[in-house]
């Protein structure tokens, strides 16, 4: 069962996922306000329940769990990057081993024509400067 998204007054800048402000998701449970931070920069993950730090730590993989006891209950959050290529990161909400949420947020937002398409851009960017590095190497070794 879904739960709603909780918004707090001052939280509107943080529903767009920047360098600057991260990956903020907002889980509501009854009088229990869940709010999951994720830094797209740092690796470090942030757990609050009601403005209250709970748990904190740094992930440099693909996938992460929290997990913390919070009025009697047994939460996990946890944060699974789905695409590197659009840095989409999914963050789920279990109360007592239940799923409750999902959301998720991507840094970027494309269709499958325009990743294609910066695919191929990456591609040929890579290919240019690598052959501009291998001609200065020659030039400078040989």
């Amino acid at each position: 069962m879904e739960q709603s998204i909780t918004r707090h007054k001052m939280d509107t800048t943080m529903d767009t996922v920047t360098i600057a402000n991260g990956y903020w998701y907002y889980f509501n449970d009854e009088e229990v306000r869940i709010t999951a931070h994720g830094s797209g920069f740092t690796g470090k993950e942030t757990i609050y329940v009601n403005d209250e730090l709970i748990t904190e730590k740094r992930n440099l993989g693909m996938k992460s769990a929290h997990e913390f006891c919070y009025l009697g209950n047994d939460y996990q959050v946890t944060f699974e990057v789905s695409s590197l290529l659009t840095a989409t990161v999914v963050c789920t909400l279990y109360k007592n081993g239940k799923y409750m949420a999902t959301e998720t947020k991507a840094y970027l937002n494309m269709d499958s024509k325009s990743a294609l398409k910066r695919i191929f851009m990456f591609f040929v960017a890579g290919m240019v400067f690598g052959g501009l590095a291998a001609w200065l190497v020659h030039q400078f070794t040989g």
